[in-house]
């Protein structure tokens, strides 16, 4: 665990991908970076919202075999690495 909250403390695009948000310490991941990466992008990419989809910035809702390869590609386009 101590590995997993390290590179969470170094990640500047959190996505959480096909989730309920219900089972931790996952669960908790994305609460663990906006308290400690303020400046992390955090998205859920998910057929639909999960328990704590209000915790997300940006929400992408629909399969994730048509949500995912999109988000990507336009991570990729803006640049991202």
């Amino acid at each position: 665990m101590d590995e997993i909250y390290a590179e969470l403390d170094r990640c500047t695009q959190f996505l959480s991908v096909g989730t309920s948000g219900m089972v931790y310490p996952a669960a908790g991941f994305v609460q663990h970076v906006r308290r400690h990466v303020p400046r992390a992008h955090t998205a859920e990419l998910n057929l639909k919202p999960s328990d704590g989809h209000s915790l997300f910035r940006e929400r992408v809702y629909g399969p994730a075999t048509e949500v995912v390869p999109a988000y990507v590609e336009k991570l990729l386009k803006s640049g991202w690495r």
